[in-house]
């Protein structure tokens, strides 16, 4: 009798140690549960791009295009969230928490891809909880979503995509399309650099007033200072007995004329000198920004994030082999 009761208790501490492995975590102040406590949101949508320029007083003045996105009211929510997809990181990232069944768009690039899925939530005893998630709204953006008041974008209560005049949603997107002509080109795809994107973000800037490559170097090298207190521009080492030297950066394209980021990159892909740095071989590292409709995407043979952030000047290698190789 007594082995039989041994052999029960050690069977409910082995159901009870799998359940453990296999039921997830949850979190003190927060938890999701059924549709019938709390509804799913449904019937996401978006409206028309609204052109909301006038004059509400001598100190107010609206200029610019916002879009809205609305649900239906979820009975008994406290509030809402919202999620966007980074076609990026390939991951789903909250950008913003409401009380409305509602927000709007007032700052994106025209020709953004956009990805967006909502829940609604309350409270009880200081703890959150979730209904299901809504179907996703997917669609592109066709219009330069820029919605301010007395010149500066209006933030509060809505989402904007971009900070400070750059988007980085709309850039990696325009890199991800860069990276697709190198792979139908038969070439190794390029790796993001956080430190290339500092130095195209403020030269998208120059080309404003300046569009030429002349600043290139001036302006590499001075972000390169400024921002990550790093002074060595040319690169040295020796493979095989011999002493190659390059640049950090390897090349540089510039555009004009549309935020968006598929008009960019066809542009380039249009241009033989342009096409050429996009799948040119030898680069392996890049990235690509724009501002008020200028994109610059810059190249290099090196991980230049190693070299700069970390010192790493054993990442230089694998460039230093394609020189001896050619």
């Amino acid at each position: 009798m007594m082995k039989k009761i041994r052999v029960k208790i050690i069977g409910l501490l082995i159901l009870m140690g799998v359940l453990s492995l296999i039921i997830p975590q949850i979190n003190k102040s927060e938890f999701t549960v059924q549709a019938a406590t709390l509804k799913k949101v449904t019937k996401l949508k978006k409206a028309k791009a609204v052109d909301g320029t006038y004059f509400y007083s001598k100190k107010k003045q609206y200029d610019g295009f916002y879009r809205k996105i609305s649900w239906k009211k979820v009975k008994g929510a406290k509030g809402y969230q919202v999620f966007r997809y980074n076609y990026f990181t390939k991951k789903w990232e909250k950008i913003l928490t409401t009380k409305k069944n509602s927000f709007k768009i007032t700052d994106m690039c025209e020709g953004e891809k956009v990805k967006i899925k909502v829940r609604a939530y309350r409270k009880k005893k200081k703890k959150k909880i979730y209904g299901a998630f809504s179907k996703t709204l997917t669609y592109t953006e066709t219009t330069y979503l820029h919605y301010m008041l007395n010149d500066k974008v209006i933030k509060k209560g809505n989402y904007v995509s971009g900070k400070n005049g750059y988007h980085i949603s709309c850039d990696q997107q325009a890199f991800l399309l860069q990276n697709e002509y190198r792979k139908k080109a038969g070439v190794v795809q390029l790796g993001w650099s956080d430190v290339l994107y500092e130095i195209c973000k403020v030269r998208a800037k120059d080309i404003i007033d300046d569009f030429s490559h002349k600043k290139l170097d001036a302006t590499a090298k001075m972000v390169l200072k400024n921002t990550f207190g790093h002074t060595e521009w040319e690169l040295r080492g020796t493979v095989n007995g011999r002493t190659y030297g390059f640049p950090i950066i390897s090349g540089e394209n510039i555009f004009g004329g549309s935020t968006s980021p598929k008009q960019a990159m066809t542009s380039w892909k249009k241009s033989s000198g342009h096409y050429y740095n996009m799948i040119h071989s030898d680069y392996r590292y890049g990235a690509i920004a724009s501002y008020e409709g200028r994109w610059v995407a810059i190249f290099s043979m090196v991980d230049v994030d190693e070299i700069v952030k970390n010192n790493n000047l054993e990442s230089v290698q694998p460039a230093l082999e394609i020189l001896e190789s050619e």
